[in-house]
């Protein structure tokens, strides 16, 4: 089985994440989403390269891998993986911050009066094994899909960028037949030809061979913390 040193390029961290609320602090990999406030269509082309541009750079700096990352018109998604949950959680506000100073520079009579460009965090739902983190890329991919097939816009898409070959730190092309068994551009292909359902299915068969343990090893800062239910 594929380990966490393979992914990350580190060592393993030994340091046992807190926990609060419903976060699940002890994870490496997670789906992170954030929302514009009032749900507004803040993000085009240019906004959504900006944003995406400015994630590289800060993941570049932290040693975060991007696995996937989609920007649409009123939110984000962004599945990364670190060896803390705070790493990902101090990127991402970084990114917002800087995201948030270009919209209030370009309408500042809009953003007066403490009114903020984004709901007060991404949410971040941890991802805790193999099979999982292939369903959550399906999801993303759908998100994206279900736009574009009513003809509407998306700024940011990265499965284009992965069908057209990786030449990004973040987006480590490595990793994708480290932990899929499948190169970039065979992924999205196994995306597009295969529904929810199916991709489920065929992630179920293909890491059967997986136990709980070899899934722990990967996706937990520490083996010894259960998951909160």
């Amino acid at each position: 089985m594929v380990s966490f040193s393979e992914i990350i390029g580190s060592k393993d961290n030994e340091e046992c994440m807190l926990r609060k609320g419903s976060i699940d602090r002890n994870g490496r990999f997670y789906h992170a989403t954030q929302r514009v406030s009032n749900k507004e269509f803040i993000f085009d082309k240019e906004l959504g390269q900006y944003r995406h541009n400015m994630l590289c750079r800060i993941c570049s700096q932290r040693n975060i891998k991007i696995i996937f990352s989609v920007t649409m018109s009123n939110h984000t998604h962004d599945v990364l993986v670190a060896e803390k949950w705070r790493d990902i959680v101090d990127a991402l506000r970084l990114v917002n911050t800087a995201v948030s100073h270009r919209v209030r520079k370009k309408s500042p009579t809009k953003y007066r009066n403490g009114r903020t460009v984004f709901e007060s965090s991404p949410h971040y739902r941890v991802i805790k094994d193999i099979v999982e983190l292939t369903t959550v890329g399906k999801y993303d991919y759908d998100n994206v899909r279900s736009v574009l097939d009513k003809g509407e816009f998306v700024p940011y898409d990265c499965f284009w960028f992965l069908e057209r070959g990786i030449e990004c730190k973040p987006y480590d092309k490595d990793i994708y037949p480290l932990l899929f068994g499948m190169t970039e551009k065979e992924l999205c292909v196994f995306y597009r030809d295969n529904d929810y359902k199916a991709v489920y299915n065929a992630a179920k068969a293909r890491f059967k061979d997986w136990t709980k343990a070899d899934n722990d090893r990967l996706f937990k800062a520490d083996v010894s913390v259960p998951w909160i239910s």
